[in-house]
């Protein structure tokens, strides 16, 4: 491996090889075939399957540093080939989701991710669907080498923060994908001169039972019973749809949790809740009568299914809310009918917004903590681990300097027994708070 002038030879009519590292002065030059066509300096190595290869730089410097590196790399083991980088973006992408042990619900957020923001439309290249810059078509050593485009497409994202950062840092797996199979030489997406959006960290609210009785009383007769399961349970959106009869014990007072109804690419299937937390909640004495008068009103439905996926196995379920005519029901549908609920109840917009159903599960959240249960039991009722309640719910906890006083006013409280208590008592003249 060594540096060559193209430009130049040593001998003249010959058609031998560009001058091999010459010094200037030291050897008399003649113009070859390609003297002033192209960059002047060329680095020639055998790569590991021992293929030629070559690289051109306009300035010799250039092409030392490239000869040490590639020098370097080889000894290393983690020399990467320059022609592997010509691959596009969207072409390994598309094969990287292909190999992907992806859920079902993780592939196709992906797949939509991709289509929306980051690959060219048919019919305008060069943009996506949305008309932001689209990268799909960049080949990885591109984008890989220049941070400024892909700075162009995180700018032009036309997404929320948080929206935003799960697209790039979906595609930033890609990138550390072709990294590890020494396509490129670092993911673009790490670099310190990329700047992405500040997450929005925005606190959970609950409901009040003023207002989730408000609501309830817009809903359809058939679901007027689901906010009071969740709000009493703390249940996903997707467990309520998968509740079952069978699945509340009305003399032990006890939901069992352990089936969601999932909607993945407009196909409803049946599924093990997620982690697969699987788990026994209690129910609030006032709410097993409401629960038991809808059964007699609304008698559950045998609902069929698959299982785990649109192509699983067809299990049934004796399913508590359904649709009017009786199906399994679904986000969409049943979202349209939620937002229109709490619209006409009156609730403030923002906090009707906020989180959609899943205000239910925050409400039991924030009973339960603010109460006093222990987190680690809420960990337990929610399925979730006891990092994510902390994170999601730390603010409906007690204030420690609260606690901290009633438990020394309990632990004082025979002092003071019978006497009148005057803190004013305590200062003395004389004293600096006095």
């Amino acid at each position: 491996m060594s540096v060559y002038d193209r430009w130049h030879k040593t001998r003249p009519g010959h058609a031998d090889e560009p001058c091999r590292e010459h010094s200037r002065g030291r050897a008399k030059l003649y113009p070859a075939a390609d003297h002033g066509q192209g960059d002047r300096w060329q680095v020639r190595w055998r790569d590991y399957g021992g293929r030629q290869r070559k690289e051109n730089f306009a300035k010799r410097s250039e092409a030392d540093a490239r000869d040490t590196a590639v020098k370097a790399s080889l000894r290393a083991g983690n020399y990467v080939d320059p022609d592997a980088g010509r691959i596009t973006f969207r072409e390994y992408a598309e094969e990287w989701r292909k190999n992907r042990v992806h859920d079902l619900a993780t592939a196709t957020r992906i797949e939509i991710a991709f289509r929306n923001h980051a690959y060219a439309a048919d019919e305008t290249p060069g943009r996506t669907p949305l008309g932001t810059l689209a990268i799909g078509d960049q080949e990885l050593r591109t984008l890989a080498r220049r941070t400024s485009l892909m700075q162009g497409w995180i700018s032009g994202l036309r997404l929320a923060p948080n929206s935003a950062r799960k697209v790039i840092a979906d595609v930033s797996q890609v990138f550390t994908a072709a990294l590890d199979d020494g396509i490129i030489t670092r993911n673009p997406l790490k670099a310190r001169s990329v700047q992405k959006p500040q997450a929005v960290k925005t606190e959970a609210t609950p409901w009040t039972v003023a207002e989730i009785e408000a609501v309830v009383d817009q809903l359809p007769g058939h679901l007027a019973a689901l906010p009071y399961l969740g709000s009493a349970c703390g249940m996903r959106q997707g467990e309520l749809f998968g509740a079952a009869l069978g699945d509340l014990d009305f003399l032990r007072k006890i939901m069992h949790v352990d089936v969601q109804v999932k909607y993945v690419a407009g196909c409803l299937f049946f599924a093990p809740v997620k982690n697969k937390k699987t788990r026994d909640v209690p129910v609030a004495d006032p709410v097993i009568p409401l629960l038991a008068e809808h059964v007699r009103q609304y008698p559950p439905v045998k609902v069929t299914l698959p299982w785990g996926a649109p192509d699983g196995k067809p299990t049934t379920r004796e399913l508590m809310f359904t649709t009017s005519d009786g199906r399994a029901l679904n986000r969409n549908a049943f979202n349209r009918v939620w937002q229109a609920a709490w619209r006409t109840a009156g609730v403030d917009p923002e906090r009707g917004r906020q989180n959609g159903c899943h205000v239910l599960r925050h409400t039991a959240a924030s009973a339960w903590l603010s109460a006093g249960l222990s987190l680690a039991k809420v960990a337990v009722y929610l399925g979730d681990t006891k990092e994510v309640v902390l994170a999601t719910y730390a603010h409906f906890m007690p204030d420690d300097d609260d606690r901290a006083r009633e438990i020394m006013n309990a632990f004082f409280a025979p002092t003071r027994e019978g006497a009148d208590y005057d803190p004013c008592a305590l200062i003395v003249p004389g004293d600096r708070h006095e």
